[in-house]
């Protein structure tokens, strides 16, 4: 059974902080194989506006996903953050914030789950 802060340590700091840093290789290695993935776009920059949601199955997929999108993710030069996070049996919620070069932040809520120590469901919403 993972904790609160094994949630924490995936999320924030291997996902979240290697998105921002654009080390997409390595914010897949928070997700497990086999992951249910859904976003919502928060923060509208480039193509991507705020719309229905990407969804991917697999890690792979997912990793691909974000890979094509490391140049406009660095030109947005946006940051994610864990504001607020409930947890209990591998099974999570948390508010977070996208934040702009500018300090402008921009809402979402996220529903997770863990299996095997992995992020294995992840669904982001814009609020």
């Amino acid at each position: 059974m993972s904790t609160r802060e094994d949630a924490i340590r995936l999320i924030q700091s291997i996902y979240y902080d290697s998105i921002d840093a654009g080390d997409m290789a390595r914010a897949a290695t928070a997700l497990h194989p086999d992951i249910d993935w859904s976003h919502a776009q928060v923060w509208a920059h480039h193509d991507f506006a705020r719309a229905e949601p990407s969804g991917f199955k697999g890690r792979q997929a997912v990793r691909d996903f974000l890979a094509a999108r490391v140049d406009q993710l660095r030109e947005a030069r946006i940051t994610h953050g864990i504001e607020d996070m409930v947890f209990e049996n591998d099974r999570g919620a948390f508010l977070g914030n996208v934040t702009g070069p500018d300090g402008t932040t921009k809402p979402f809520m996220v529903w997770f789950a863990l299996t095997d120590g992995l992020v294995s469901r992840y669904d982001l919403r814009p609020l």
